[in-house]
């Protein structure tokens, strides 16, 4: 590897990191490898080879970003990446809570409809009225 390190010490990936910074926008890949063989003053290497070598060597790189349409910018230039995994499971934690909150309204509703029915509210009037507690009350008094 020691052919990809330049005249002043920096390897061609390094190069097209310096050439983008000082472009401030995306260049197409061929612009791009072709700043990077002029800054390291051309080669002796045929130009396909070197095509192929710089552009792995970007494809690569963490510091560098496809845009599309063979153009290459940087990473830094970009918004912050989401990562469709925490979204998709953010968006199946909020379906899963309104599947919560509908049942809970279900349940909530059976409820308050048995207990708006004829069933009574208060305990006392369970036992109110039922043949076998008001006998079986009358045994506790004569005992």
């Amino acid at each position: 590897m020691a052919n990809n390190i330049s005249k002043n010490g920096i390897d061609e990936v390094n190069l097209a990191y310096q050439i983008l910074k000082t472009a401030g926008h995306p260049l197409y890949y061929r612009e791009l490898i072709d700043r990077v063989v002029a800054a390291k003053g051309g080669t002796v290497r045929p130009p396909a080879y070197m095509i192929a070598e710089i552009h792995t060597q970007i494809n690569l790189d963490s510091r560098f970003v496809h845009t599309g349409k063979n153009m290459w910018g940087l990473t830094e230039w970009s918004p912050q990446r989401i990562n469709f995994r925490e979204v998709e499971e953010t968006a199946a934690a909020r379906q899963d809570n309104l599947r919560r909150e509908k049942l809970l309204a279900a349940i909530q509703q059976d409820f308050d409809s048995e207990d708006s029915g004829d069933m009574p509210e208060e305990p006392v009037d369970l036992i109110e009225g039922d043949p076998e507690i008001e006998e079986d009350e009358e045994e506790l008094d004569t005992n």
